[in-house]
């Protein structure tokens, strides 16, 4: 009955130590004024694990937190149709535009960037109202 007790005490614990990680981790959006809409494909063969790695995994933000000026938070999805989503929150637009080509000269983005299917890509800004 003890371990019992002390094991949901410890899961209870462990549940409430990671939501507050998550909140504390937690981007704030009150400084985006700009959204950046990227849809793409992966190239032929790549697989749905080895894009989520690259593209959604923490190198990449990591990366842009620390190194470019204007970046708030980044987040990827898959659509059914298989199309990734890649929504940058940006403090402008002009924050974005700026950082696109250092994004792709940037060698801590290449194994992401070497998934994409480079045709496929399309880029879109709109402002936050």
């Amino acid at each position: 009955m003890k371990f019992a007790t002390g094991l949901k005490t410890a899961v209870f614990a462990a549940t409430m130590a990671a939501g507050a990680m998550t909140t504390a981790m937690a981007a704030d959006l009150t400084k985006a004024g700009t959204i950046e809409y990227v849809t793409f494909k992966a190239k032929e063969g790549v697989t749905v694990e080895a894009m989520s790695a690259a593209a959604a995994g923490g190198t990449v933000n990591a990366n842009l937190h620390a190194n470019y000026e204007g970046f708030v938070d980044r987040h990827v999805a898959l659509q059914a149709d298989g199309v990734w989503i890649e929504v940058v929150y940006w403090e402008s637009e002009e924050a974005g535009r700026a950082a696109l080509d250092k994004f792709v000269a940037d060698p801590v983005n290449k194994p992401f960037l070497d998934l994409v299917n480079v045709d496929s890509v399309s880029i879109t800004y709109s402002d936050i109202h």
